[in-house]
């Protein structure tokens, strides 16, 4: 699994992982017939039915422990929201062995306030404070997460016709349409301009940094008339707007499954034959288009780690590629970054396979081209309280944002 090395730094994070827990967590080869709090005197430890159970995460319940009724999984109130974990105890000896089927598994030590995940045999601390690879649970008083975010969009639905983009590049490349560049005022500074997708006529700001040209706003090309089904949930659309408000998709993009993301439909005849889907694997083309328009690609791991060594590595690219406003404060520090670089990374939330969507606020979440597995795909995550930018993955059906790179 561990693939990742950004200046230096050896990325071994999990993934959000609610799909997965739900088939994971009640395996019972880990002997949690009952979590570790479960028969806990303290009166900050109880347990819930499920998620819908929670009551509220206020100041005062700040480190409150709720499990799920007889397993180890369970949520944690920080910062007056509840956080998802598939593991709970008080320290590391109660744990359960971190085996192959657990990998990946997130985990919370309450007692020594630490986050951990499961990888390649052991539990590895993500950090000192937990707060990256969990999945983030609104509390009532910042407004409920949770919504059916079933497809409404004003933007034209897609086709089976090619689509060719207009272009206009933020680099020395010629361009197909008159360009608008911006050019920097030192050498190595980015240099911006503008891309129009012919396929809707959106246009689009873009960034060179260093040697590539990034869309400096995410994707929000509607990707429609591909049926999605999960359990009774079902939609006309593998994309969607946050909370079913196109004044989110104006303002984020739209949010996809990664085998849109990668048009494993092909509705793009570039794509034909990758099968690129949950459930699957494949071998994608290099580079691959999936849904960007043309004469761009989705990036892969590899061009990701590639951004973050021209800025200086991932430890501060989250401060200096968040945008300026959107993000929540943290412990009366502002969230936001520097957008140094004109990136401009917006909090956008993602969505799970139900329809449930969270995180507005408090995190992004950009596809990459690199699987890591039948269910699971990379990703490069930001988040409100750190400086940092990881790459970690993700259940291929959750609903994430896209940021295309110039071929």
């Amino acid at each position: 699994m561990n693939k990742k090395f950004f200046g230096k730094k050896v990325v071994k994070f999990g993934f959000v992982a609610f799909a997965l827990a739900l088939g994971l967590a009640a395996c019972g080869d880990d002997g949690s017939a009952n979590g570790p709090g479960n028969n806990h005197e303290d009166t900050n430890i109880s347990s819930v039915e499920s998620e819908e159970n929670l009551p509220s995460c206020t100041e005062s319940g700040e480190g409150f422990v709720n499990f799920i009724n007889g397993t180890k999984e369970g949520f944690i109130c920080k910062d007056r929201k509840w956080v998802h974990y598939d593991m709970i105890a008080d320290v590391e000896e109660n744990l359960p062995g971190c085996t192959g089927s657990r990998e990946g598994l997130s985990a919370y030590l309450y007692e020594e306030d630490r986050e951990l995940n499961c990888v390649e045999g052991s539990w590895d601390v993500v950090g000192e404070v937990a707060s990256s690879s969990s999945s983030v649970i609104l509390s009532d008083s910042e407004g409920s997460s949770s919504s059916s975010a079933k497809s409404s969009s004003s933007v034209a639905s897609s086709s089976s016709e090619e689509s060719s983009s207009s272009v206009t590049s933020s680099s020395s490349v010629a361009s197909s349409s008159s360009s608008s560049v911006i050019p920097g005022t030192d050498p190595g500074s980015p240099v911006y301009g503008t891309l129009t997708d012919s396929r809707d006529n959106q246009v689009y700001k873009t960034v060179t940094i260093g040697t590539q040209t990034w869309m400096a706003e995410n994707l929000n090309y509607a990707y429609t008339g591909v049926k999605y089904n999960y359990s009774s949930y079902t939609s006309d659309s593998t994309s969607w707007c946050y909370e079913n408000k196109a004044s989110n998709c104006d303002k984020y993009g739209r949010l996809y499954t990664w085998s849109a993301v990668m048009d494993s439909a092909a509705q793009f005849s570039v794509n034909a034959g990758t099968r690129c889907g949950y459930g699957k694997t494949c071998t994608p083309n290099s580079p691959h288009r999936g849904i960007c328009p043309e004469g761009w690609h989705v990036p892969t791991d590899e061009e990701y780690s590639t951004l973050y060594t021209y800025i200086g590595g991932s430890d501060t690219a989250g401060s200096l590629l968040k945008s300026t406003s959107g993000w929540n404060d943290y412990n009366g520090k502002s969230g936001n970054g520097t957008d140094k670089y004109g990136f401009s990374v917006l909090p956008a939330g993602d969505r799970r396979s139900n329809g449930d969507v969270s995180g507005e606020g408090y995190g992004a979440f950009l596809w990459s081209a690199s699987e890591n597995g039948r269910d699971v795909a990379w990703y490069l995550y930001f988040y409100y309280s750190g400086d940092y930018a990881y790459q970690i993955y993700n259940g291929k059906d959750y609903g994430q944002s896209l940021r295309c790179l110039k071929d």
